[in-house]
């Protein structure tokens, strides 16, 4: 399979803008979360944003199926390790 500049370029952006919107929208946490007024309770989801960065950093190193992969991957992936993680916080 053949993979041109433009469906990683396509990737990467809808990735990332999805991505962005997911680690927002958990650290932000819900109404009953936010006793305070800060603008993020769980800012640990932003570990989203890393992993997903660990993916673009692979567009380096030319591996483009395992980036793709990985960029999609990496919402499931750090809410699985942000979930437990903000639970114990």
């Amino acid at each position: 399979m053949k993979i041109t500049k433009t469906t990683v370029t396509l990737h990467t952006i809808f990735s990332g803008i999805f991505t962005f919107l997911v680690a927002v929208f958990f650290a932000s946490g819900a109404i009953g979360e936010n006793y305070t007024d800060a603008i993020f309770v769980a800012p640990i989801f932003f570990l989203i944003i890393v992993f997903w960065l660990v993916g673009v950093s692979f567009l380096v190193f030319k591996k483009f199926n395992t980036s793709v992969k990985i960029m999609w991957f990496s919402i499931p992936l750090g809410m699985i390790i942000a979930f437990p993680i903000a639970a114990f916080l």
